[in-house]
């Protein structure tokens, strides 16, 4: 009994490690402060399929980790870094989430 527990626990808890996800790298210019970081953060975070958000200051990148089906609209992300107060300079999408 102990072990198909045992088994049933790592296919339930494996399959999630196979869950697709990416991470979009996207340059930004005006984000540089916490607050910066906490307002996009937020806005970000409300997106369905969203699974982690993080700002690099220093370099003007915000990395966002997804479900690996979520596209943006470079549309969309113009419009919500105006929205703001940052300039949105592109995006550069990879496989794997380092956050």
């Amino acid at each position: 009994m102990h072990r198909l527990i045992l088994i049933i626990t790592l296919v339930v808890f494996s399959g999630s490690a196979y869950a697709g996800e990416k991470e979009h790298l996207m340059q930004v210019h005006g984000a540089v402060c916490p607050s910066c970081a906490y307002g996009l953060e937020k806005k970000f975070m409300k997106m369905e399929g969203i699974k982690g958000f993080s700002l690099d200051f220093k370099a003007g990148i915000v990395s966002v980790c997804t479900d690996e089906n979520i596209e943006f609209e470079e549309e969309e992300l113009v419009t919500l870094f105006k929205q703001s107060g940052y300039t949105y300079k592109g995006e550069e999408i990879r496989d794997t989430c380092t956050l």
